[in-house]
């Protein structure tokens, strides 16, 4: 299966979004999204049993790490 294109867009991304959401957006498989969500490497939010991540979290997050929007 081909991998999908990583988006580029911030105005594009939804407020907030899912797991397989944001390893497309930043370039990582779900499943290692899934492992730095749980581990706290990542912030997200456990609704309902499934990890969300909020948008302007996630762009503050790679701020921080010198990631450039």
């Amino acid at each position: 299966m081909p991998r999908e294109r990583p988006i580029t867009n911030w105005e594009d991304v939804p407020v907030v979004f899912d797991v397989p959401y944001a390893a497309r957006l930043f370039g990582f498989t779900a499943d290692i999204m899934s492992r730095k969500c749980a581990k706290g490497e990542f912030p997200a939010h456990k609704i309902f049993g499934k990890w969300r991540i909020n948008k302007d979290e996630a762009i503050e997050y790679f701020l921080k790490q010198g990631v450039k929007q």
